[in-house]
This record gives structure tokens, sequence and C-alpha cells, in this order.
């Protein structure tokens, strides 16, 4: 019978939050009660876990054909006529799946075949890898380098009239507070390592977050006419509104002109493609002589081979935030691209053992955890990882 306990042990392994000892309890009750598995024990929890970790009917199936092969056959003979009813057999088919994958359980398959198949349980790594931090870079305008990661909370340095401050939040903020502009430019530059994000103030108020293997220079005080700013990998701001003085990013030969808006630029050197996402106000991207204005919910992308522009409507915003909001957030990517985005967090190589494939992936799985974890996830279509000190290496 499904008490409120075990709805309660299934919604806490799902959180991650199981104790060995409720493992224990509810591997016992799944041992005891494998009819019930499916109809009525993941059920609910399914619903609740498929909005972090998306599957399609696709991926359902494959999922289920690599620990379950003869449960496949046997509903690949079945004539189903609701579509939308068998998709969502399949949903609690992967979600039980990966319940017992992960208890190591055993699953009876084809029961009134009298079969018993022993799921394939994945031996444990024997080394994991953490994941990124708050750690960055700063240089300053005569050369000199500090870790702010392990800097103390408080007065870092002065550039001119501007103070540089780590604040209890771990933040860097520049601020002026005479709002004197300073007759020297002094520029500096935060640089976020592999496994590295940071979060900056500008002395203008403008809020700037960097995710993995990125950078940022910029002046310590904004004179002139415009707030010029120049970035590497992916960076996301707010900009504080002044007509007077647009504020400009450059990346490479790319460039973003706004008053006061909020939007994100990815030009990673190892894509193909440099994205500016906007999400509130107006920019104005150019290249190569050629421009285009974005409206909220739109996303340029600028070919790097031949610097054409293009314009998308209808964009996930959500997803291209996920890295800043603590998410992988996956849409139709293949595999080379979810790797390239693992290998930036959680500063490894990557390597191949035969061709990657055209194979895509859809889900949102947590920054936070180990990366274990997430090739745990992966692995269920069938693709295999190994750990070894700090590369991955990878098997479609």
């Amino acid at each position: 019978m499904y008490t409120d306990r075990i709805k309660y042990l299934t919604k806490r392994f799902f959180d991650g939050a199981c104790t060995e000892e409720e493992k224990k309890e509810l591997s016992v009750w799944i041992e005891q009660n494998p009819d019930h598995i499916l109809a009525v024990a993941l059920q609910d929890e399914w619903e609740s876990f498929e909005s972090e970790i998306k599957m399609s009917s696709q991926v359902s199936e494959r999922v289920l054909s690599n620990i379950l092969p003869s449960t496949v056959e046997t509903f690949e003979h079945q004539d189903l006529e609701d579509q939308t009813a068998r998709r969502y057999l399949w949903a609690k088919i992967a979600a039980a799946a990966v319940l017992i994958l992960s208890l190591g359980l055993y699953w009876w398959s084809g029961r009134d075949q009298g079969q018993l198949a022993r799921l394939s349980v994945p031996a444990a790594q024997p080394a994991d890898i953490a994941p990124g931090t708050n750690k960055a870079v700063l240089t300053l305008g005569d050369g000199s380098s500090i870790i702010l990661d392990s800097a103390q909370n408080g007065n870092l340095a002065s550039q001119g009239n501007t103070s540089v401050t780590k604040s209890k939040k771990g933040e860097l903020v520049y601020n002026n507070p005479t709002g004197s502009a300073d007759q020297n430019v002094v520029f500096n530059t935060v640089t976020t390592p592999k496994g590295g994000q940071y979060h900056i103030i500008l002395p203008d108020g403008s809020k700037v977050w960097l995710n993995a293997a990125s950078s940022l220079r910029f002046p310590t005080a904004f004179n002139g006419k415009e707030r010029a700013v120049e970035i590497t990998g992916e960076v996301y701001f707010e900009v504080a509104h002044n007509q007077k003085m647009p504020f400009v990013v450059k990346a490479g030969q790319t460039q973003i002109a706004v008053l006061g808006t909020h939007f994100n630029v990815m030009a990673y050197t190892d894509e193909k493609v440099l994205k500016t996402t906007l999400l509130q106000g107006s920019v104005k991207v150019s290249r190569a002589g050629k421009s285009a204005m974005l409206s909220p919910g739109q996303q340029a992308r600028v070919k790097m081979i031949s610097d054409h522009i293009g314009v998308f409507d209808n964009i996930d915003t959500e997803k291209e935030m996920a890295w800043k909001n603590g998410y992988f957030q996956f849409q139709d990517d293949n595999l080379e691209n979810i790797m390239r985005q693992i290998s930036r967090w959680y500063d490894v190589d990557v390597t191949y053992e035969g061709n990657p494939g055209k194979e895509t992936f859809t889900g949102r799985l947590p920054r936070n955890g180990n990366v274990s974890k997430v090739l745990k996830i992966l692995s269920l279509s069938g693709v295999k990882f190994r750990i070894e000190g700090k590369s991955i290496i990878v098997t479609p």
C-alpha cells in the first residue's frame, strides 16, 4: 500500500536528500512491492522530477532500452493508439529506471515469461570533480594581481579617485564617492578561470556577472562620451541607465551598444557563433559594418566566419540565463556542446573515444553538484563516461 511514508521517501530520494537508512527502507519496500512501482510509487514524484530532468519520449525509450531490453521488446509490440498515454507510460518507466538504478535493485522484467533481468548498475567512479566556485583574478592598472577568492573582505586597492573593495557577499565593488573624473584613465581586468565565476559592480553602478573562463576589461572611472568595456567568454550585464553616456561592450570585432538594459553575451572562442540575448531594454549589435537592433526576448547570432548577424525571436531567456542562476539547461543540445559547458565549469579536459554523433539532449541540472551527478544523468541515454584525473573520456 502506498503510504504517506513512501511518498515522503520517494520525494526525498529525487531531491537527493535520502539518508542511507531511508534508502535502505525504500529499497526494501520496492523489493516487496514490485507491481506498484510504476503505477503508484513514482507517478507523483516523476512529474516534479521531470521539471528538472526533462526527457522526451525518444530519450525515455532509449534509457529503458539500455536498462530493460526485454521490457522494451514487450512494449514495442503493443499497439497503443493513444500516443499521449504511450509517452506517459514511457516516462513512468524511465522514472522507475532512474530510481532503481540509483538504489542498485533488481527489476523483474517480462514477469509473465518468468524472466529476471539484473540492472547493469554503473560502477562507482574512483574519483570525482567538484563544481566551480566564485573565484577570479583582478589585474590592476600597474600590472599587479589580486586573487579575489582568497582576498579578505574590505578595501583591496585605490585606482585614481576610485576605491576597490570586496563586499561581504564576495562581490568586487568599484566606488567613486566624490563623483570626480580621473584625469588619467586606469584600466582593470577581472579574469575567471575554468571552474570560476564572479560578480562585479562597476563605477557607474552597472552589475556584471562573469561565467567560467571569461574576462572583463574596464576603466576604473567612466569619462568621455561612452562607457566602453571589453569581454571574452560569457558575461551578463545589468547596465545602469545613462542617456548621455551609452554603454558599449566589445567582444572581439563585435560591438553591443546600450543605454540601460539587461543582456547576456556569449563570446567563447571555441564556439562558432557569438550570441547576444536581450532580457530588458534594447541593444544594437554591430560587426564588420553590419548592425541589428534587438527587442526583449530576441537574440542576435553572429557567425564568426561570415560576420553575418541573424536575429531570432521568442528566445528561451531562462535557458540562456541558466548559468547565472545556477543551472545547466539544455534544449536539443548535442553532446559536444554540453561537454564544452561541463569542461569550463568543472575545469576538465574532454576527449572522445569515437564519433560524438548528432544525438541531442534536453533537460536542466543544478551546477552545484559534483560532475559525476551530471554524467550519471547523461549516461542514462547510453553514453559512457570515465574520469581520469582532470579529464573526462566520453564513449558515445
